[in-house]
């Protein structure tokens, strides 16, 4: 496995850092497979989903968002939700530039899943072969209290960089908790979000469920049903509404937040491979 790191400015000059892998060499890349990590995570966290794809001949390319990882900015903090998307949107014209003749699939998990359906209902002419979304921020699990948001939203209106904690239990991400205990001790982890992003993440998540009969791009779709931390049945829901003829969904039993963490993470991942190169 190769791999290199790279950065880019975004239109409002925020440093933007990336990291690809790709096969070893002489070797023919299938596709590329471009993430959106989830809130208060970064793309470190996904080296080994990386090197599984790229021992089956596919590229894995990532960057860290806004607020998080090796990226500039205080942690948690956006200027709005639609700075995310034209992220994405920077991040793909980005990857197809350097990968003009490959296949690129879009993958999203946590908010990441949020922002990456977000995208694809929104831009449904991106150019991606499709997109694979694992356990989507479409609904919290368990929303904070009203009064909560409404101080949160009061606050963050007054003072731009105001954050809010997340109250993530660790244990939730999965049945493996070791994978939570590593999760506290990243040092590139954090618990901040800006309103923002909470609010933007929240309403664009509302709007993927109203708007979920307009999917235009093949999308693999997999939630576990103990999860949590963001709602499978918001899953199950929009999977009711959207084209079945355009949406996979595979429910996991019994498995939890990060289902690329999970202990049967290889059943996970090969459900991914074989999307994928169903695909191309």
């Amino acid at each position: 496995m190769n791999t290199f790191d790279y950065n880019w400015q975004t239109y409002d000059k925020v440093e933007i850092y990336g990291k690809c892998w790709l096969p070893k060499k002489d070797t023919e890349i299938k596709g590329v497979l471009c993430l959106v990590h989830g809130f208060g995570e970064h793309i470190q966290r996904y080296h080994h989903v990386a090197e599984f794809f790229t021992n089956q001949g596919f590229g894995f390319i990532a960057y860290d968002q806004r607020g998080h990882g090796k990226t500039s900015g205080k942690r948690g903090v956006v200027p709005s939700y639609e700075d995310v998307l034209e992220n994405v949107t920077e991040f793909l014209s980005l990857v197809k530039e350097k990968f003009q003749d490959i296949p690129l699939i879009l993958y999203g998990h946590s908010m990441g899943g949020n922002i990456a359906m977000t995208y694809i209902l929104n831009y449904p002419d991106a150019p991606i072969k499709g997109a694979i979304i694992t356990s989507p921020w479409l609904r919290l699990a368990k929303s904070p209290p009203q009064w909560q948001e409404n101080i949160g939203k009061f606050i963050g209106g007054l003072f731009k960089g105001f954050v809010m904690p997340s109250k993530l239990d660790p244990s939730h991400l999965s049945t493996d908790l070791n994978v939570g205990k590593e999760y506290m001790k990243d040092p590139l982890v954090h618990n901040k979000i800006s309103t923002p992003l909470y609010f933007g993440v929240k309403e664009s998540g509302g709007m993927c469920l109203k708007t979920a009969k307009d999917l235009k791009v093949n999308t693999l779709l997999m939630h576990g049903d103990d999860d949590h931390i963001t709602s499978y049945n918001a899953s199950r829901n929009f999977t009711l509404k959207a084209p079945a003829e355009q949406l996979k969904f595979v429910s996991w039993k019994g498995m939890r937040h990060e289902l690329h963490n999970e202990t049967k993470k290889e059943e996970v991942l090969n459900k991914m491979l074989d999307f994928v190169e169903d695909l191309i």
